[in-house]
């Protein structure tokens, strides 16, 4: 979802409407979950996917009406029935659409550069649109964002006292939700803190990571003790670089939390040690080393001896990476990078599940 409003924003930037479509309510199994979104444009060009088949076609159909009323519906679809078994569609659950117009005017466009302000400044966020009971409008609409720069007080067609108890709702929210407040519906989209990924050691293998690690969305911060090595020349932009006095205390003034991942890459074994036993008592959600198996052992022993538990040793990632068969930097780098995308696609598909119950 998060790179849709990516799309969304940069064509009402661009003073084009579009139509949006979400899936908000999932019963049995479908074809998409709670969230997924596909933006129609009027040309019929469309991105992203809401399960394809005849889900999609619909949505796709229903857009052409949605641009001239300039209104919302709300389609739902038996996967038990005859019509989409017969296309293909059996997955035997119930599925709901919010099709919605979404013009091109100053308060939505404000609305949705907020939620690329609030993703370029990895600041969680959440925008509400509020539901109303029909079918069917003839109406945009209404929404919100509330983020740390916003504090949703307008937009949103509910009362001061159902908006102060949303705000309070949405924060225990780990995924795309309808939330009902007095009667009132309201879909609530989650804009997700983007994973950080801290990468100690700035050698061939950490370049590589990093130039992957970025493009499939992680926010990356590089720290090593050599400046010749970390350094923007080596690791561009959006790339963070720290240049450390050394790898001792380098956690000092991190904000790490359950969305961070470390990976340790460093030079050597002593330094790989001296980091990894500073990240085992951070509070990162992914922790991964580097190295053989011989080596993992050689550096756990010493951390036993130390004080560490079977337990924490046994939450790192080490060897690090998907088991693939790899030999230079940039392979390896797949093989990292690969297991970071699966670690993550995991924490999601846990909230949203979290998020049904």
């Amino acid at each position: 979802m998060t790179e849709i409003f990516d799309v969304i924003s940069d064509l009402l930037d661009q003073g084009e409407d579009l139509v949006l479509t979400r899936v908000i309510s999932v019963k049995g199994s479908a074809p998409r979950e709670v969230g997924a979104s596909m933006v129609i444009r009027r040309n019929g060009e469309i991105a992203g996917t809401v399960g394809g088949g005849l889900i999609e076609a619909a949505a796709i159909k229903k857009a052409p009406e949605l641009f001239r009323k300039k209104g919302f519906a709300r389609l739902t679809f038996d996967m038990t029935s005859d019509d989409l078994t017969s296309e293909d569609m059996v997955c035997g659950g119930k599925l709901e659409l919010l099709v919605e117009y979404l013009p091109a005017d100053e308060e939505t466009i404000n609305v949705f550069n907020g939620v690329k302000d609030s993703r370029r400044n990895n600041q969680k966020s959440f925008l509400i649109t509020s539901l109303p009971d029909l079918k069917e409008g003839t109406v945009p609409l209404q929404r919100c964002l509330l983020s740390p720069g916003n504090t949703c007080a307008t937009g949103s067609d509910g009362s001061a006292e159902v908006m102060d108890r949303l705000k309070d709702t949405v924060h225990s929210l780990t995924g795309p939700s309808l939330v009902e407040i007095d009667e009132k519906r309201f879909w609530v989209d989650i804009i997700p803190n983007r994973g950080v990924l801290y990468i100690f050691g700035a050698g061939h293998i950490s370049r590589e990571v990093n130039d992957l690690a970025s493009r499939v969305g992680f926010m990356t911060v590089v720290l090593d003790d050599r400046a010749e090595f970390a350094n923007q020349a080596r690791f561009k932009k959006p790339a963070e670089v720290i240049v450390l006095k050394s790898f001792e205390n380098c956690f000092d003034g991190l904000p790490l939390d359950g969305d961070s991942y470390v990976v340790i890459v460093t030079r050597g074994h002593l330094y790989d040690k001296v980091v990894l036993e500073q990240a085992l008592r951070s509070k990162a959600g992914y922790i991964g080393m580097i190295g053989s198996a011989r080596k993992r052992d050689t550096i756990y022993k010493a951390l036993l001896a130390e004080g560490f538990t079977l337990e924490q040793l046994e939450s790192v990632r080490c060897p690090i990476g998907m088991k693939i068969d790899t030999e230079s930097p940039a392979e390896i780098a797949v093989s990292i990078v690969g297991e970071l995308i699966d670690v993550r696609s995991q924490k999601r598909q846990w909230n949203m599940l979290v998020s049904q119950q």
